[in-house]
């Protein structure tokens, strides 16, 4: 009988004295792929730490039985390094924090093959392999981490990750930043590679339908403790978190689980068509001139001659969630560049309000803008409460301090932006997105009713940021977002990396200030669904052009242009 690759039996892990799993027992077969779904919080993390040796000092392992790759558990530093990188290897997700900044993708793929002791020849060889399964252009190797959006950098780390020719991969959410299409080519490419050279996977996964496409047995982890499904499959599930992931829909869950000592659980019940009517009904009449304009937008980077956007021309109104759709690669990430101008523009114009971009003063624009990332936990100060932030935040209004509960009051006055990216700013860009502080009194009243915007007990300004779940963190960060009472969010990828109860959760909290102070955004998104939950209209972006616009229903029930027909071709054959 072949010996499992992994054998974990009654295996436990505990921080200082607190367990953090229970119970362990999982048995995974050479070639076989196993999926480990649950909710944030769930130990998702710490027992992919647990498989790499990756857990740090201060934790105790206990188990009755373990083996990995066919050998005993290893006891020592050596032995895991004998395993890593070679036999054992992860795809993290969040990609980027994988590389080295200071050398090229290429310089980066020789070290792996120098680590592992193969020819740059053959290793070129199978690069070139895996960037074709992986729809990559070979150019890549030429850029810097810096230079990749966040699709190319996750696809990046899949080759990576394959180029050893591992026996083990281990993946935490590897398709969360891809669009549906490359989502399906991260899984025929996986499915390939499986097949042919033996690979075992296990997978982490917030995705029904890629759980589904992938494992061959799912896990469902809860509590610390672990659950093989019956039927392996998630389907014929009952009730609260498993129930949202055979769902697949963000709307139809209606009974989000609370997290710690929360004030309430969030209803999702605003995130419904039938919602949506009254949203399109009660915003802005469109004919009036649009909050957000670009008109004929066309871009390039310095060292590059050719454009990266071409004509695009978008609007937002006041009230009003449009959603920007795309393929990793199509130039989304450079249009958000040029709606916060840290990107240059060749011509046409971005207008705030009727303003031109341009016209704005350093100071002015550091009252607009506001960046707040896909994790957001590496936004906030790790050494810094909750509470400072959001004080930190509310000295830069340029209003009065916000006084009602339910903040009926913001205006139409500011942007914030979300984003997925996150950028080291110089001394001189802190000072252009820094404007000086204003005086804020009742500053601990104000944060009680910024924190009670977005559904979190006011307790939570004494916390630090690594006490807060991924939705907890996302939740509080939508609070500094709105401090300064904006009037249209860009939003990228802000759901992505959450799983899909905590997706439901936030984008039940940006429904209700969308609704209560006619907030409008503009969302970049690769899931559909959050698209349909959330957006009224829908622009398709693909090499730099819009290619495709109407409402979201429209678009996504009868596309007209390629892009848009690959997008639900894609979600349907992941729904099988």
């Amino acid at each position: 009988m072949t010996e499992p690759m992994f054998l974990l039996k009654n295996l436990q892990v505990a921080y200082d004295g607190q367990t953090v799993l229970q119970d362990i027992n999982l048995t995974v077969a050479a070639g076989e792929a196993t999926v480990i779904v649950g909710p944030s919080g769930a130990g998702k993390t710490t027992i992919l730490k647990t498989l790499l040796g990756l857990l740090p000092k201060n934790a105790r392992i206990t188990y009755e039985t373990a083996s990995l790759c066919g050998v005993s558990w290893p006891k020592s530093e050596q032995a895991w390094h004998e395993l890593r990188g070679r036999r054992i290897t992860y795809v993290a997700q969040g990609a980027v924090s994988s590389f080295s900044p200071f050398f090229t993708i290429e310089e980066q793929c020789r070290h792996v093959a120098k680590a592992i002791n193969l020819a740059w020849a053959e290793a070129r060889r199978r690069i070139e392999t895996l960037s074709i399964a992986l729809d990559l252009d070979l150019n890549v190797l030429s850029l810097y981490p810096a230079e990749l959006s966040g699709g190319m950098a996750q696809r990046v780390a899949l080759l990576f990750a394959l180029l050893p020719k591992p026996d083990i991969l281990i993946a935490d959410e590897p398709a969360s930043s891809l669009d549906m299409v490359r989502q399906l080519q991260v899984v025929e490419l996986l499915k390939k590679v499986q097949q042919s050279e033996g690979l075992t996977l296990v997978f982490v996964t917030h995705q029904r339908e890629l759980a589904n496409c992938i494992g061959d047995s799912v896990y469902e982890l809860q509590g610390g403790r672990l659950q093989c499904l019956q039927d392996g499959r998630l389907q014929c599930l009952q009730g609260g978190y498993l129930q949202c992931l055979q769902d697949g829909r963000l709307q139809n869950l209606k009974d989000p689980v609370k997290e710690g000592n929360r004030s309430g659980a969030i209803s999702v019940e605003d995130i419904t068509t039938t919602d949506k009517a009254h949203c399109t009904a009660t915003a802005t009449d469109v004919a009036a001139a649009p909050f957000l304009a670009i008109k004929n937008l066309q871009a390039c980077y310095e060292t590059d001659t050719n454009s990266v956007l071409h004509d695009v021309s978008l609007t937002v109104h006041r009230g009003e969630w449009v959603a920007l759709v795309g393929l990793s690669g199509a130039g989304k990430s450079t249009l958000f560049r040029c709606l916060l101008g840290w990107q240059a523009t060749l011509k046409g114009e971005i207008l705030y309000d009727e303003k031109e971009l341009t016209n704005y003063s350093p100071a002015e624009l550091g009252q607009i803008v506001q960046p707040i990332w896909q994790d957001p936990q590496s936004s906030f100060n790790p050494r810094q409460t909750i509470g400072w932030s959001l004080e930190e935040a509310m000295k830069h209004k340029p209003v009065k301090p916000v006084k009602s509960e339910s903040l009926q009051s913001l205006g139409a006055q500011n942007v914030r932006f979300l984003s997925q990216e996150c950028t080291i700013l110089g001394a001189a860009d802190r000072a252009k997105f820094s404007p000086a502080a204003s005086s804020a009194s009742n500053c601990e009243e104000q944060v009680a009713t910024l924190l009670g915007a977005v559904n979190l007990p006011s307790s939570y300004s004494k916390r630090y940021p690594h006490m807060l779940s991924g939705g907890e963190c996302q939740r509080a960060a939508l609070a500094r977002a709105i401090a300064n009472n904006p009037s249209l969010l860009l939003c990228d990828e802000m759901t992505s990396a959450l799983d899909g109860q905590t997706q439901a959760e936030v984008l039940a909290v940006l429904n209700d200030l969308k609704q209560k102070n006619q907030l409008a955004g503009l969302v970049i998104t690769h899931d559909l669904t959050v698209a349909e939950s959330l957006c009224e209209r829908i622009y398709l972006l693909a090499e730099g052009r819009i290619v495709e616009s109407g409402t979201v229903a429209a678009v996504l029930t009868n596309p007209q242009s390629e892009l848009g027909k690959q997008l639900v071709e894609a979600r349907t054959l992941l729904k099988r």
